[in-house]
């Protein structure tokens, strides 16, 4: 597996953390076909009183990304690598038999032998009237029901938006094309 490894902010890579962390991502590469090709992008960000490590593994048909924060490199490291692998392991069997018929995807994982099985959570519907209303009145509606994200009709586009809450604590906008 090549390992593409960048570090953002206050965190300095010395040769032991760059081993740390080849040897714990070759480590997923059981988990999938050895006759793919595979890259694995780890980004690491410091900040004063933690570190987050970002895993992204593209592949024909879809992306795993994991994003963890510890209070050491080392740990942050070794939770996204778990949170990669619990991925992989809860939607093998969801990924294998939904996506089959697509052309190289189940072919990216190898059979992993009694891969323990979560049960699948429910999935709920609901059905919201969508209101024309700027930003700011969104976010506050959104802080105002305690929600991580709000979906309305922009009064500017008069197009569908979702504003969120980054894991940064301030807001992000997602709007259609």
């Amino acid at each position: 597996m090549k390992i593409n490894i960048r570090t953002k902010n206050q965190v300095k890579m010395s040769p032991a953390v760059q081993e740390y962390i080849e040897e714990k991502v070759n480590d997923l590469e059981k988990l999938f076909n050895k006759s793919e090709a595979l890259s694995a992008n780890v980004l690491c960000k410091g900040y004063e009183k933690y570190t987050v490590v970002e895993i992204t593994i593209p592949l024909k048909h879809l992306i795993l990304r994991a994003e963890s924060k510890g209070d050491t490199l080392f740990m942050a490291i070794d939770l996204a690598v778990d949170k990669i692998e619990r991925q992989l392991l809860k939607h093998k069997r969801k990924v294998n038999t939904m996506i089959k018929k697509r052309e190289g995807i189940a072919n990216y994982f190898s059979d992993i032998e009694n891969a323990p099985l979560e049960e699948e959570p429910e999935v709920k519907n609901k059905e919201v009237k969508l209101t024309e209303m700027t930003q700011e009145e969104a976010i506050t509606q959104m802080e105002l029901l305690d929600h991580d994200f709000f979906l309305y009709i922009d009064e500017k586009t008069h197009k569908q938006t979702l504003v969120y809450v980054r894991h940064d604590g301030g807001y992000g906008v997602i709007e259609p094309k």
